[in-house]
């Protein structure tokens, strides 16, 4: 029965507010009445010692007399017993050293059986400070008593003391009645308390229990029902809560048909290819790139065995392979030769599906382009290394035999040193290009792009050119429309394009071969076109002729101190320009090489 009653109430929140409402107001009770009585008596106590400190002074010149040597033992208690009797109060009257001559309570024949009252505190405080007070149990009449004493002088000596006591039960008994009073009133505090907390609990838990309801129906999937909102408060707040609750999951249920329309286009967007098996091994999941990477088309294979749709016995081993991993991630990188040729980075996870045992989840990244750039960069490292090793091991091979005593033949010793300075311009040559090349491709450089005139920039590249092309007997010539408009450029980088483009020309043109400038506006911009006479370009070089120390005849370029960097760094500005490069050649037939420029 005490268990249900517990139960009932911890279930209850009208209870739990009521129990709550009446324990604060019965701890306010306890505590005000606590204080209240508290204060009172200590009032009252004080108000009793006032009123039997202003007796005694009242009794001070009365007494007086008592306390000459030869006063009438009889006098003194007949003055004790009247004083008492009108001032209900216990009347003593006490010699300076102690000893009782009189009180009201006791007898003549009683008096030397008193002990000396010389140590009691209001006798000792009454001689030294004028007034004593103190408040003890009397044994002789078995109470509390409130004593006031005060010192009776005959001038400026004390003949005696004046003390009267007071039963505390006179501010106890009068308090009693003030107590009754407050248990009443705080038991019908209690009483209102009790009405006022079933009340408000009514108030708040009705809504409550309403949205209870309204909730149970919600969670049955019933989201047109709506909360009652009867007041602007938390409870309403709540209502309108589980209003917009409703509202908001009758949106979501409608959304998931889009989201689930949603999620199959973003992946079918994905670079990756992703596709998911079930614990079976029938798919259960194809986004696009894995249909462009098996060739799949628009056939269907959700629902078909994976070897079915995807015939590849490398991708059905790692499937296998993450299955038996525990959990963990399997990696592996495959290449496949049909239908194309690939490298795939294939990452396979395990898929719990519905409590059906584990799936696997693939994602393939196509790496193709990545591995191949790594070739590139191997190869341009081996490059580097050749490039530099060549004139290096000339330079040393050439200063070994100097040091070795070619010194002392002068005419071998100028030619070893010609030759070493000729490598090392090589050297110097292959780094500065280096050097400007990485500054283009990390975007060091800062192109101060303005309006320039393209005559002048070539008319000073071929001043520069024209001595070289002289003296292997190649004609060097610029033909530029009149009205050519300016270019948008950095007139330094389109210097150094040009003097690039035209070097390269002329050592590739033999004796008797013309190099020819040509330009013309087209659609917002310039094309500037570089033809030569020379050997040409194989086409299965043309690709490639614009990557770094690629060569198409690697001797004879080396011999003409070519660093196989020109045309890549003519890449690069010619982009960074915002243009394009194209190069069109022939073996044998020459070669022209197209740029790009914006209009100023």
């Amino acid at each position: 029965m005490l268990r249900r009653l517990i139960l009932f109430f911890r279930r209850r929140i009208a209870v739990k507010l009521t129990l709550t409402l009446l324990a604060f107001v019965a701890v306010v009770e306890v505590v005000a009445g606590l204080y209240l009585t508290r204060a009172l008596e200590e009032r009252a106590v004080q108000v009793l010692e006032g009123r039997l400190v202003a007796l005694a002074r009242l009794l001070q010149d009365d007494a007086r007399p008592l306390f000459a040597p030869g006063a009438s033992p009889r006098a003194r208690r007949e003055f004790a017993l009247k004083t008492a009797r009108a001032t209900d109060a216990r009347v003593t009257l006490i010699l300076p050293d102690g000893r009782v001559v009189a009180e009201s309570d006791r007898p003549l024949e009683d008096l030397a059986k008193i002990e000396s009252h010389r140590d009691r505190p209001e006798v000792r405080d009454a001689l030294a400070t004028g007034v004593g007070r103190a408040v003890r149990r009397s044994e002789i009449v078995g109470q509390d008593l409130l004593y006031a004493a005060l010192p009776v002088r005959d001038g400026a000596r004390t003949v005696g003391i004046i003390r009267l006591a007071l039963s505390l039960e006179v501010v106890t008994g009068a308090y009693a009645s003030i107590r009754q009073v407050l248990v009443a009133g705080g038991l019908l505090a209690l009483g209102v308390a009790l009405g006022i907390g079933l009340f408000v609990a009514r108030r708040v838990t009705r809504p409550v229990i309403d949205m209870q309801s309204v909730a149970r129906q919600m969670a049955g999937g019933d989201f047109s029902v709506r909360a009652p909102v009867r007041s602007p408060d938390e409870i309403g707040g709540l209502g309108r809560a589980l209003n917009v609750m409703a509202s908001r999951f009758r949106e979501k249920i409608q959304d998931l048909g889009r989201e689930q329309a949603t999620i199959t286009a973003i992946l079918d967007s994905m670079v990756e290819g992703v596709l998911a098996v079930d614990a079976h091994d029938h798919l259960l999941l194809l986004n696009q790139s894995v249909r462009a990477m098996f060739r799949l088309g628009l056939r269907p294979g959700e629902g078909k065995p994976f070897l079915e749709v995807i015939r590849n016995a490398d991708l059905l081993d790692l499937l296998r392979a993450c299955r038996e991993a525990r959990g963990e991630m399997v990696s592996r990188e495959l290449s496949l030769t049909t239908p194309v040729e690939r490298i795939l980075d294939v990452h396979a996870l395990p898929l719990r599906v519905g409590g059906e045992g584990t799936g696997v989840l693939m994602v393939l990244h196509d790496v193709t382009q990545l591995r191949r750039l790594e070739r590139v960069r191997t190869e341009f490292v081996a490059n580097v290394s050749h490039e530099l090793r060549t004139p290096l091991t000339a330079i040393r091979g050439y200063l070994e035999t100097l040091l070795e005593g070619g010194l002392d033949e002068r005419d071998n010793a100028r030619r070893f040193l010609e030759i070493v300075s000729r490598h090392t311009e090589r050297l110097g040559r292959l780094l500065d290009d280096l050097t400007d090349l990485s500054n283009i491709e990390l975007g060091k450089v800062a192109l101060e792009l303005q309006p320039t005139e393209l005559g002048e920039a070539l008319e000073a590249v071929v001043a520069i050119i024209e001595p070289r092309a002289a003296g292997k007997d190649v004609s060097l010539a610029a033909d530029l429309p009149p009205d050519l408009p300016r270019v948008l450029a950095d007139a330094d980088r389109l210097a150094q394009i040009l003097i690039n483009l035209l070097d390269n020309a002329v050592k590739f043109t033999p004796a008797g071969g013309r190099v020819t400038v040509t330009a013309a506006a087209r659609d917002q911009m310039v094309e500037i076109a570089v033809a030569d006479t020379g050997i040409g370009i194989p086409s299965t070089d043309l690709p490639r002729i614009t990557e770094r120390f690629y060569r198409v005849d690697k001797a004879r370029s080396r011999e003409l101190g070519g660093t196989g960097l020109g045309l890549a760094i003519v890449k690069h500005l010619v982009q960074a320009h915002g243009g394009a490069l194209g190069i069109e050649s022939e073996a044998g037939k020459g070669t022209t090489v197209r740029f790009t420029l914006p209009l100023a």
